[in-house]
């Protein structure tokens, strides 16, 4: 199968939802999730911000925002979600605006970037790149009880055995993922992802970039599978410059559930 070929199924896997943090960011006022997608609407103390206008739409969490305590704190989380995340979606939205890219799902239009004019480029790879690197981050998290921490298993256990040697151990994922995370300079993003031949493979990207612009931009490539927001809006409310302690902390919300079904479906469209 060619590179082409494989590039292509990495973007219908994702656009068709099967990736579930993709259809979290794919939402748009034309064209909602069905209510089993849809995560329900949580209480938060903070003033309620007015809804974003145009085709993306700020997504609503899986699970309420203290219920990530005490590995992140509400007030980080109401912070991060309702302004950050919601000032990512109105920028891109009017951006877009205009363009014939404006329905246009978010995974192709970062993918697509070197097609964009040159006055509209940069504003819609931070801001639609951002959308959709938040929109995956909070569906890779659960709270510790309800399925967040622990361990991978199945298949994706076995991928990563195979691709880093274990997944706690010495040298293992878990030490290199934390290493692309906190060597990672300034603001960024660290990844699992899973290449055109099926390997898993760690790297991390500048800014709001991803894997999915492609190794020229985002200096790395294949589908995210685990994403890690490492700018200092994530944590630094409650770690300060302690961007370790806030990776080490973090282990204890990955939703592994979320992140093998991501696998399982990108695996499947790889074949």
């Amino acid at each position: 199968m060619s590179h082409q070929m494989t590039r292509r199924h990495a973007l219908t896997a994702i656009a068709a939802g099967t990736a579930g943090a993709a259809a979290l960011a794919r939402v748009s006022a034309a064209d909602a999730p069905s209510p089993a997608l849809q995560p329900p609407a949580t209480p938060s103390s903070a003033a309620p911000q007015p809804p974003s206008v145009g085709p993306l739409v700020l997504p609503a969490l899986p699970y309420d925002k203290a219920s990530l305590e005490p590995h992140i704190d509400t007030e980080t989380m109401e912070i991060h979600h309702d302004r950050h995340h919601k000032a990512y979606v109105d920028n891109a939205n009017k951006a877009l605006a205009g363009t014939k890219w404006v329905e246009m799902p978010a995974e192709k239009i970062v993918a697509s970037l070197s097609d964009l004019p040159d006055d509209k480029r940069m504003v819609i790879r931070n801001n639609v790149g951002g959308h959709l690197n938040h929109s995956w981050f909070w569906a890779s998290m659960a709270p510790p009880a309800k399925g967040g921490g622990g361990e991978p298993t199945g298949t994706l256990a076995d991928a990563m055995k195979a691709a880093f040697g274990s997944f706690a151990g010495e040298s293992g994922f878990k030490d290199k993922f934390a290493a692309a995370a906190t060597t990672r300079f300034g603001s960024g993003w660290a990844w699992l992802c899973l290449m055109p031949d099926s390997k898993l493979a760690i790297c991390s990207t500048p800014n709001q970039d991803n894997p999915l612009m492609g190794d020229k931009i985002a200096g790395c490539g294949g589908t995210p599978l685990l994403g890690l927001d490492v700018w200092e809006h994530a944590y630094y409310l409650k770690y300060r410059n302690m961007r370790a302690n806030y990776i080490k902390e973090w282990w204890n919300v990955v939703n592994w559930t979320a992140i093998q079904s991501r696998f399982g479906g990108q695996s499947e469209m790889n074949k």
